[in-house]
Formats: structure tokens, C-alpha cells, sequence
């Protein structure tokens, strides 16, 4: 199979394109590139603007990089007949930002190309996604904080409830998408189970052997109390202890390349 992976020096798309390339033959695209002269059969894109917050300070951007360029590459995959693989968000259910809203327009256009053309799609509602090469999210943020003795900001009181899935589990789940050949449709990658703010932090705790201190901030955005996948298609998850495991050894790592600059 011949794939492109848009996004791919990102962070999740980046661990797609790692391991695709040891398999596959592989491209790449990210935002602002030249697009390469070639006929997929697949293409998985991962390219957009991720922060929520930053939408609101950035409607129009928001707009072209996180639903123009999928009608873009829509057409791109419309024309080569290439399976369209696209990760979507939770907060598509009641969109309150311009992230937000793109995404469920985004996927509203994926539906239509395959109800007018017969685009092979996968949309995959993606939860709390961590693991090597991200600097962001709870987990590293929280990690980080408890290895270096800083201060880590929650959110609210702490009990709201996430999914966090190990990023390795994403590649793995397309993969099998594929190779199964599953039909087209909505698909929830998480690990099917809930964790507190708290207890995530009273486990990285554990983990590190440090205290981890910790700041309470108001919601910046109104947030969901429960966000767990109910009928996730991965199997096997990565164990969240485990998971953050690897993330420590990816800042270890991250920091002495820093300290050897």
C-alpha cells in the first residue's frame, strides 16, 4: 500500500509515519509543503490546527487548515479512489469554537463524498491521545511537572473523567482498520476507560515517586464531566501505567538532548 500522512511532523501523525515507513511506502505533507507527485491508496490526515483554545483568537485560520484543506485532500482522494482516514474529536457534539466546528463540518463533507462518490472513509473519534514526541496534554504536562518539580494547572476541581489512550494503539488500530477492511463509518479510538484529573495525577505520583504540586484554575472553556469511548475499536490498550512509563523515559530523553545543545 501506498500511503500519504498528512501532518506527519506532528505528533500523532509523526508515530503514524515512523511505523508506516518500516511496511509501506510512505509520504508525507504538512501544512505549507509542496505536495508530492504521486497516486495513494491511502491517505491519513492528521494535518489541522489543534488548539482549541487558539481557535478563538484564530476563526479563519482555523476555517482554512481545519476544513478547507480536508476538502482538499478530499478531492485528492475522490479522484484516486485512496481510502480517507481522518481523526475527529469529541467536541464535535455540541461545538462551541471554530476547532470544533470544523471538525464536524469536516465530517459532514467526509460523509457526503461517500454517500456521492463511494469514498471508502474512516472517521476516528479520537480521545485523550499521549505518548512519545507529545508536549502537551495532560499526561506530559503532568509528568514533567512531577519529574522537575514544577507546578502543574488543573482545571476546574480535578474529578472530571478522561480516556487517555497510548499513542501507539492509534497506529496499530488503523492498521487493522485496513488489513480487515472494515466498512466506512464513525469509529472511537480510546481505551474504553475513564480516569480522573486526580487520580491520574495521584498515579504519575506513584510512578515518579514525587508529589506533584498542584494549582486549581476556573475553566477557560465549559467542559465535559465524562469523556470515556463506549465502543472503542482498539484492542489491547496500552495500560495507562505503562503508558506513562514511556512518556518518562521520552522527557529524560528530550531533556538531555536539551542539555547536550
Amino acid at each position: 500500500m501506498r500511503f500519504l500522512i498528512t501532518g506527519h511532523k506532528g505528533f500523532i501523525g509523526s508515530n503514524i509515519y515512523s511505523e508506516f515507513s518500516n511496511k509501506y511506502e510512505v509520504y508525507g505533507y504538512d501544512i505549507g509543503d509542496s505536495f508530492p507527485d504521486a497516486k495513494f491508496d491511502v491517505i491519513v490526515h492528521m494535518a489541522a490546527r489543534g488548539l482549541i483554545r487558539k481557535s478563538i483568537e484564530m476563526p479563519y485560520d482555523y476555517f482554512q487548515d481545519d476544513l478547507a484543506l480536508v476538502l482538499k485532500f478530499l478531492e485528492i482522494a475522490r479522484k484516486n479512489d485512496s481510502v480517507f482516514i481522518f481523526p475527529s474529536s469529541g467536541s464535535t457534539a455540541e461545538p462551541t469554537n471554530p476547532y470544533s466546528l470544523a471538525k464536524k463540518q469536516a465530517e459532514e463533507w467526509i460523509k457526503l463524498y461517500g454517500k456521492l462518490y463511494g469514498l471508502k472513509y474512516y472517521i476516528l473519534r479520537f480521545f485523550n491521545i499521549y505518548g512519545d514526541g507529545s508536549r502537551k496534554g495532560a499526561v506530559y504536562l503532568f509528568t514533567k511537572a512531577a519529574l522537575f518539580d514544577e507546578e502543574a494547572v488543573v482545571y476546574g476541581d480535578g474529578n472530571h473523567i478522561r480516556d487517555f489512550l497510548y499513542v501507539g494503539d492509534v497506529t496499530k488500530t488503523i492498521e487493522r482498520l485496513l488489513n480487515e477492511k472494515y466498512r466506512s463509518g464513525e469509529y472511537e479510538v480510546g481505551s474504553g476507560k475513564g480516569t480522573s484529573v486526580n487520580d491520574l495525577i495521584s498515579l504519575i505520583e506513584h510512578i515518579t515517586g514525587k508529589r506533584l504540586k498542584v494549582r486549581h484554575e476556573n475553566y477557560i472553556l465549559p467542559e465535559a464531566e465524562k469523556l470515556i469511548a463506549l465502543n472503542t475499536i482498539v484492542k489491547d490498550p496500552t495500560p495507562l501505567d505503562v503508558g506513562i512509563k514511556k512518556v518518562i523515559e521520552f522527557i529524560k530523553s528530550d531533556y538531555k538532548n536539551d542539555v547536550q545543545r
